[in-house]
């Protein structure tokens, strides 16, 4: 079986307030986000299938670098790997 290269993989985010990730269940524990350093949303191919993602590029408490989106559709939260 192949495995596509960059596949985002569904993770366990807990929302702030506002909507952005306050916390991520990643690498088998609970891990703060410290910051988000950047965010986006991509509307896209509204003639085929249609993808809506508001991504967020984020800190987490130990320093690690991470981007994560919300599919709009579904409400389901995924990993983007780099």
């Amino acid at each position: 079986m192949v495995t596509p290269l960059n596949a985002p993989r569904e993770i366990r985010v807990a929302a702030a307030g506002s909507g952005g990730p306050a916390s991520v269940r990643a690498a088998g524990r609970q891990r703060r986000v410290a910051r988000i350093s950047n965010e986006w949303r991509i509307d896209d191919e509204w003639w085929r299938q249609e993808i809506s993602r508001h991504y967020f590029e984020l800190e987490l408490g130990d320093g690690q670098v991470i981007t994560v989106f919300r599919d709009l559709a579904s409400g389901k939260w995924y990993q983007q790997r780099c």
